[in-house]
């Protein structure tokens, strides 16, 4: 009796089934109908369960199905290992993977627009990436993935740059484009200007087809950062820079660099920053809790976690000042000895007119201006001086309104801004570069 009742059933092992028979023929080469080949080597198949899978099958089958050229296709950029390894996958639904296959695999599917199996060699190569074969990987994806693969693979490689420099078999097997993205690296802390010459010509002396990427690599080398003897001892004799003009000026403009020596704050590009990710805070002499005087050089990083001694002044130094013109640090002034009066300060700077402590020094323009300060036997001054890097030579400008000594100073937008101490000045007074 039929009471209206309708079920539907769904048996979950048919789509296996259905695969496994489709399987079983093409073992047997029954009912195939079509054959792909690749590097001479013919893949029987059924041009049904190709055209499911594959949108470049599809698209080649339907409307051609009487084309005596759609029964046999040649597939010329794809490996027969590649085809043979996205066929089994299209017959049974499993992609057997390893990093000495997955190329050809990757090439293969998309060729035919096998997307299911794109998809794991993505998820192979995501899930896949190390230390060891971070090279390997951003080969492959800078040619087939997503950008997210692309860029994780190469934050793998960034990181592992010093162990890929140094050893030569890995160095020379570098894609052009990854020596490239390694030369532009401002964090290259551990490697000088010329070792990073030394690998980019270890790397073009591997293969004579090379010497074509010179120019674009050789320039990403900071070569003013080298120095002059080293660029005539090493870098000079070296043939590309003999025989290649744009090479030769890359020197020439180095040693250009060097011969200009006080004008090299305000020479200042990409070529002569040194390679660093931070920036530091450095401490300069000083006078510590018991009155001596100390010459040391200290260094924070952004943080200020910890401190890292990076040297000595030529001579200990206190009540001095300190600025930065294109990553030069000039030490100015100060004493060197304590005495109540303060009846010693020396010139560090070469040239500056007047001895001066207790004074402030900021940058205008490039240039450094010396505000007021003490003198010989403890008396204040109002002089300012302005030094000028490309002249090398200090000049009185505009003096300060009132003599004052440990003032604090500050520069913002162009504009110098003095606040007084020892003489009870109140004020803030500001110095532009003509005058106060």
């Amino acid at each position: 009796m039929d009471n209206g009742l309708q079920r539907s059933g769904v048996a979950d092992a048919y789509p296996l089934r259905l695969l496994e028979g489709a399987s079983s023929l093409r073992a047997q080469n029954a009912l195939c109908d079509v054959t792909l080949e690749a590097d001479g080597v013919a893949f029987p198949a059924h041009k049904v369960i190709l055209a499911s899978a594959s949108s470049y099958c599809r698209v080649l089958f339907v409307g051609n199905a009487v084309n005596p050229e759609a029964n046999n296709v040649k597939l010329k950029d794809a490996s027969a290992r590649g085809l043979k390894q996205v066929l089994d996958f299209i017959y049974t639904s499993k992609l057997e993977l390893s990093m000495s296959s997955l190329e050809d695999t990757l090439k293969a599917a998309e060729i035919l627009l096998v997307r299911d199996a794109i998809k794991l060699c993505f998820k192979f190569l995501d899930e896949n990436l190390n230390q060891e074969n971070c090279l390997e990987v951003l080969n492959i994806a800078k040619k087939f993935c997503p950008d997210e693969i692309r860029q994780k693979a190469a934050s793998y490689v960034g990181r592992q740059y010093k162990t890929i420099l140094q050893d030569h078999q890995r160095l020379v097997e570098l894609d052009e484009d990854i020596l490239r993205d390694i030369l532009n690296k401002s964090e290259l802390r551990e490697y000088s200007e010329l070792e990073l010459f030394d690998c980019v010509m270890t790397w073009l002396r591997h293969d004579k087809e090379r010497t074509k990427a010179a120019r674009d690599l050789l320039k990403r080398i900071r070569f003013p950062l080298i120095p002059a003897d080293d660029l005539q001892k090493f870098v000079q004799e070296t043939s590309i820079m003999k025989t290649d003009s744009e090479c030769f000026r890359y020197l020439q403009d180095a040693l250009r660099y060097h011969s200009q020596l006080y004008t090299q704050p305000t020479l200042q590009s990409q070529k002569t920053q040194i390679r660093s990710d931070s920036a530091n805070l450095l401490v300069l002499g000083g006078r510590t809790c018991d009155n001596k005087v100390c010459s040391d050089i200290w260094a924070a990083d952004e943080e200020c976690s910890g401190w890292k001694k990076l040297g000595e002044l030529c001579t200990p130094v206190y009540n001095h000042c300190a600025v930065v013109i294109g990553n030069f640090l000039f030490v100015i002034g100060g004493q060197y000895k304590f005495e109540a009066a303060g009846k010693q300060p020396t010139n560090e700077v070469a040239g500056m007119l007047e001895k001066r402590t207790r004074f402030h020094a900021g940058v205008l323009s490039d240039h450094i201006i010396a505000v007021a300060g003490g003198t010989l036997l403890g008396n204040l001054t109002n002089t300012v001086e302005e030094y000028r890097p490309t002249d090398n030579k200090w000049a009185f400008t505009a003096p300060f309104p009132v003599a004052v000594a440990d003032h604090a100073g500050t520069t913002h937008k162009g504009i110098l801004y003095i606040s007084g101490k020892e003489n009870r000045m109140h004020d803030c007074l500001s110095l532009e570069p003509s005058q106060f």
